[in-house]
């Protein structure tokens, strides 16, 4: 599955169709990876793609958070080949797509479980479900393109917790926390530990910290307030719905996880010191 805005994904999916067919490997390709390599009658849909064994990830990290969640129901896992700008979930470059095929095919790998989120968005007294998504990364419920405070309710398990007044809330997993949550302020956290951050936004107040809760929790966030603000949640900034005062989010644990195979690449901390630049002193 490859990212069809990138020519170097495309590219780099022809290599590896070609490499892997010429070791009897059956290869199943997206329509479009079918046709830019001039074979469409192999094109299939994404949902075929992934009752694949493994599926091969081109692109950045964007193209592996929505592969994740065609993949994660049939429990498929991704090998992610980095062709994007930042490349925190990747660890495989082109220059390395020999060695990483010949390890997966021999056997010389790990699958790394990572925890996914569930978010339902529910409205009315019969709390009709208006829309639901999975996130490998996070949920965030902010504001539209007005900058107004938001007032978003927050309970765990059924438990009142607080009402934030802020510009929006991020409801982040471990994977996640190196995202949109560490922008935010939100804490690192290693992928493998199971526990769900809860990050606000520019909270008007000096008292609002992000806050982690077990793996099993309910999180509802209800939109307060008046009705005019234009409000919107965002699955992993790819995927989104507006809502209305009144309106509850739900976000839990999803039953299936993302599964990344490993094949010797860098690990957590060598990443935060390559991507993130940990610990490195600023000189002026």
């Amino acid at each position: 599955m490859a990212n069809a805005g990138k020519d170097a994904a495309l590219h780099v999916a022809k290599a590896a169709d070609e490499y892997l067919r010429a070791r009897g490997v059956a290869v199943l390709l997206q329509h479009h990876v079918a046709e830019e390599i001039g074979d469409a009658g192999r094109g299939l849909s994404d949902s075929e793609v992934t009752d694949a064994d493994a599926v091969l990830v081109m692109g950045g990290d964007g193209t592996i958070l929505a592969t994740s969640r065609e993949c994660a129901s049939k429990g498929t896992p991704m090998l992610p080949i980095h062709l994007g700008r930042f490349g925190f979930l990747t660890e495989v470059s082109p220059e390395d797509l020999n060695p990483a095929l010949d390890a997966l095919l021999s056997g010389n790998f790990t699958v790394d479980e990572r925890m996914m989120l569930r978010c339902e968005s529910l409205r009315g007294a019969d709390e009709e479900d208006q829309a639901s998504a999975f996130a490998l990364n996070d949920v965030v419920i902010a504001n539209g393109p007005l900058s107004r405070v938001l007032h978003l309710r927050m309970s765990v398990n059924g438990k009142y917790v607080t009402t934030y007044a802020a510009d929006g809330i991020i409801i982040a997993t471990p994977t996640g926390s190196t995202a949109y949550s560490l922008s935010a302020g939100g804490p690192l956290v290693h992928p493998s530990m199971q526990t769900i951050l809860v990050t606000p936004i520019c909270p008007h107040t000096l008292t609002a910290r992000a806050l982690l809760v077990p793996e099993d929790a309910e999180i509802t966030i209800v939109v307060e307030r008046d009705p005019q603000d234009m409000v919107r949640v965002t699955v992993d900034g790819q995927v989104g719905f507006p809502l209305l005062a009144g309106d509850e989010i739900k976000v839990r644990r999803s039953p299936y996880p993302a599964r990344l195979l490993t094949v010797g690449g860098a690990d957590f901390y060598d990443k935060l010191q390559s991507k993130l630049r940990w610990g490195e002193r600023m000189v002026y």
